[in-house]
């Protein structure tokens, strides 16, 4: 998760507090020393309780396929404690989900699913929001986009090969990855980025009991 760090217009510096609730990190800003849940990003101890932090749209994904869509990225190396993130962290993708939120609707899919299932679309049943989850299995990365384009129109997409998928209206080729049309007539155009949450199922389902699942998991496991 990634969190604005303004509120209010005051900036606040956070650390982690060395608590957990329901075996999630705690974090506490230094100004208040309010407690805050990293998974809800709202204050849940001290001066600022029941604030909630903006929310901004980020990826987890593999540094191979990182680099090779923004060559130019510098890295922050920082000391750590624990081991390298790898791919085998996904292992078992059926105890982790891609969560967002419309209005005061939640959701979830399953990694497991998204296997099967690289490019999901999904309707509010209230409201004009559609839509997209893509998934690239080769790079881990799991995304929400807007389907509706800024002049209004609506797509629709299937998947396409290379960890891209294509429109049913246009024919045009979008990367899953950056919700960039790669070619076809709609070329250059992005699709605006939702937040969308990496969690463990389980994580999940304490902070967001009333979260909708997307699809069913598969019996069988299939590793990423």
């Amino acid at each position: 998760m990634v969190y604005a760090a303004d509120v209010n217009g005051r900036r606040l510096t956070f650390a982690v507090s060395g608590m957990l609730w329901d075996r999630s990190l705690v974090m506490q800003d230094v100004e208040t020393k309010t407690l805050w849940s990293h998974i809800l990003g709202e204050a849940m101890e001290g001066e600022l309780s029941g604030t909630k932090l903006e929310s901004l749209p980020c990826n987890m994904v593999t540094w191979r396929a990182w680099k090779k869509t923004y060559p130019g990225t510098t890295v922050l190396d920082m000391s750590r404690t624990r081991g390298e993130y790898r791919r085998d962290f996904y292992r078992d993708p059926a105890r982790f989900v891609l969560g967002w939120q419309v209005d005061e609707t939640t959701c979830s899919i399953s990694f497991a699913r998204l296997l099967i299932d690289n490019v999901v679309e999904w309707d509010a049943q209230k409201g004009r929001e559609r839509l997209v989850i893509a998934f690239s299995p080769g790079s881990t990365s799991a995304r929400v986009f807007s389907r509706r384009l800024r002049g209004g129109r609506v797509l629709g997409f299937v998947p396409a090969k290379k960890g891209t998928m294509r429109d049913r209206e246009t024919g045009s080729v979008w990367s899953r990855m950056t919700g960039t049309a790669i070619d076809g007539p709609l070329e250059g155009t992005s699709l605006e980025q939702h937040v969308g949450i990496v969690s463990s199922r389980r994580a999940w389902r304490v902070f967001h009991p009333q979260s909708i699942e997307v699809g069913r998991s598969p019996p069988r496991r299939r590793r990423i």
